[in-house]
């Protein structure tokens, strides 16, 4: 693919900052997330179009730059149970009708005085992506944490008769909307109950999407604030309803818990009046290991985090999980492995996205940030459970403060860990990570154990310049700044008389800039980087809240980092990583079409492998050679390729002609097979 039809990824301007660290992320599909104070920003890639005109220099599609195309939503969510209606109706329970007049109030929940008799106003604390799949057009959806205590989903939902109407082929969020919740007394279908559904009464305070299982299926894992930590099962297919012009399909999501555990941890929770308090936990206490896959089963494990301790507990799916049925999951009953060490508040656990087998065993690496310090682990997917810790003090373990050498004021706000070569295994995992203030004082706010050859992002290198520039007092309190690269939406404040100073203090220089770092993401292939950072003066106080999301990409300098191993990736991710990341060419079947059924043969395709070279131009007599999505003879004449087959769509009916056929066959030749055995 030429980058040069690429739109330039420049800086995003958000008018807001962020309410807590970790505050973007990216999904498989290049779909980028941001959570701020009140709002949550959704940024959607935009792909070169498979036939352009590049020879227009006003062709918009060169001019704008790159996510363009963005959402700006109310992050202040309440937990309303209207917001599951849909996902009780889909399983067919009908949730009783509010009070006529009567506004939504909601009381708090929870096990805290506080949160029960009370609540928060349901601000964004954290967004994650759900795996592929899980949404409309096997897409992710995006799930917010809220100070309220729920999980809110979010997504396209699209009516399948508006679908089938509609001729637009280009995204929109028209059609986003809030999908479902969890947590704070939000309704969730219960074949156990009387009315066939539950109000879920708990606060949830962190949660966990565990890595792609398959297409529409996926496991999230939760925690309480009663230290509870919830494995449940998420389902996204199509059931077929018996309506008055005939059957209908439609679609939706069903949610069921699996399992549940406690994950308090060896150490009792301390009271806040303790003089030794130390606070621990967050949003960000949970995390789930790749998935080690056999024929058999597939097992992954997670990491919850509690007071000076990090906990791992063994998930396992036995057999084939169906979409539309209930998965044969266990959860063990003890953790695999318990690791005692200090740990503060807003700790998380990092897990490197590859499995080494050495000998026997499959062995999965992280880090442990404190989050002051950076810890690496590793732990054996498969082993079995170990011995339960026994409840003791911090003080036993000398977990209670950290070493004199790990003491620190900058906490870690991001950290990613780096897709590693898997020929080469690196002694530890390699990671990128930020820290919460960048000041000219300190320089560990950005850190990195990539070879000293790996280029300098250029997000670094940018606020590197920013922070190391010194003027004159004079010019910090004037906000006179010509050398200044400063962007708009950190305009310096209006030039005041300073005639009054005196002329020592004008003479003396000062930093005019810092900035704070609130997280940082990286590309479906880790070949872009993307921080959210607020530039602060340092000489005046904050008059409007701003902050900017600032990206990084391989320029093909550094010929190392353009390696040819990959993660598996969707059709858009490897469409995003042609165009900003490590992929030098692309896929001769996704050249002209970003169309996610081509990215990988399906069963069903693999069916009708023999006939799509056998197939003629109905025009012509010519052979057709497939270009995407899209069918074309050598005389030019083009026809749309089926995403199901694969085979080029030259009639109406013709697809479901063929398609019967072939499976008529298949079924006579198992007739003969049965046959043969029973003879």
């Amino acid at each position: 693919m030429d980058r040069s039809k690429a739109r330039p990824l420049e800086p995003l301007d958000i008018r807001a900052r962020p309410l807590a660290s970790h505050a973007i992320a990216w999904s498989c599909d290049g779909e980028l997330a941001v959570a701020t104070d009140d709002t949550i920003h959704i940024f959607l890639p935009e792909h070169p179009r498979a036939v352009s005109n590049t020879d227009d220099p006003g062709d918009e599609e060169f001019v704008q730059p790159q996510f363009s195309l963005s959402l700006t939503a109310c992050g202040i969510i309440r937990p309303d149970p209207a917001i599951n209606g849909p996902l009780c109706a889909f399983a067919g329970v009908n949730l009783p009708a509010p009070a006529t007049g009567e506004a939504f109030v909601f009381k708090g929940v929870g096990s805290s005085e506080a949160t029960a008799a009370g609540s928060a106003v349901g601000q964004t604390v954290h967004l994650e992506w759900s795996p592929n799949g899980l949404g409309q057009n096997l897409r992710p959806v995006l799930t917010a944490l809220t100070t309220s205590g729920s999980i809110v989903a979010l997504g396209e939902h699209i009516d399948q008769k508006l679908a089938m109407s509609s001729s637009s082929r280009t995204r929109t969020f028209k059609h986003w909307k809030l999908l479902w919740g969890l947590g704070a007394n939000l309704p969730i279908p219960d074949g156990e109950s009387v009315n066939g559904f539950r109000n879920m009464d708990e606060r949830i305070v962190s949660f966990a999407w565990a890595k792609e299982i398959g297409s529409g299926m996926g496991l999230l894992a939760y925690l309480n604030d009663a230290r509870e930590v919830v494995v449940m099962g998420v389902q996204f297919f199509y059931k077929t309803l018996n309506a008055e012009g005939g059957p209908t399909e439609e679609a939706g999501w069903e949610i069921f818990e699996i399992d549940r555990f406690d994950g308090t941890g060896p150490h009792a929770p301390a009271d806040a009046a303790d003089p030794d308090f130390v606070p621990s936990g967050g949003a960000f206490s949970l995390t789930w290991s790749p998935w080690h896959i056999t024929d058999e089963y597939r097992t992954a494990t997670i990491a919850y985090v509690a007071r000076s301790h990090v906990g791992f507990r063994r998930v396992t799916i036995q057999g084939r999980w169906h979409r539309g049925q209930d998965p044969s999951v266990r959860v063990e009953d003890v953790n695999t492995m318990s690791i005692c060490t200090f740990l503060s508040a807003d700790a998380f656990v990092e897990w490197e996205d590859t499995i080494w087998q050495e000998n026997d065993a499959q062995m999965a690496r992280g880090v442990i940030a404190t989050p002051f310090v950076v810890k690496p682990f590793q732990i054996d997917l498969c082993a079995n459970p170990s011995q339960l810790p026994e409840p003791h003090s911090p003080q036993e373990c000398s977990t209670l403060y950290p070493p004199p050498e790990e003491t620190s004021t900058n906490p870690i706000t991001g950290l990613v860990i780096h897709h590693p070569d898997p020929s080469q295994k690196p002694p530890e995992p390699q990671y990128t990570l930020i820290r919460l203030s960048a000041t000219p004082t300190n320089q560990n706010w950005f850190e990195t154990n990539l070879p000293p050859t790996a280029p300098l992002p250029q997000w670094v290198e940018r606020i590197q310049r920013s922070i190391s520039r010194e003027v004159t007092r004079v010019e910090a309190l004037g906000g006179v700044d010509s050398a200044s690269d400063t962007d708009s939406e950190f305009d310096e404040p209006e030039v005041h008389d300073m005639t009054l100073l005196a002329e020592e203090e004008t003479q003396s220089k000062v930093y005019p800039h810092r900035f704070r770092l609130w997280g940082v993401a990286a590309s479906p292939g880790d070949g872009c980087l993307a921080v959210v950072a607020s530039k602060h003066t340092t000489q005046h106080t904050e008059r409007r809240p701003r902050s900017r999301v600032l990206f990084s990409w391989d320029t093909g300098q550094q010929m190392e980092s353009r390696v040819q191993h990959m993660p598996k990736l969707t059709t858009e991710g490897t469409v995003w990583e042609a165009m900003y990341g490590r992929i030098l060419t692309m896929p001769s079947f996704l050249s002209g079409t970003t169309d996610r059924s081509l990215m990988y043969e399906t069963p069903l395709r693999h069916m009708f492998k023999g006939l799509v070279p056998k197939q003629q131009c109905v025009f012509c007599q010519t052979g057709l050679v497939v270009l995407g999505d899209e069918s074309i003879c050598e005389n030019g004449h083009s026809f749309a390729t089926c995403t199901a087959t694969g085979l080029a769509i030259m009639a109406p009916g013709l697809q479901k002609s063929i398609l019967d056929q072939k499976l008529l066959s298949s079924r006579r030749e198992m007739c003969a097979v049965d046959v043969e055995e029973s003879s």
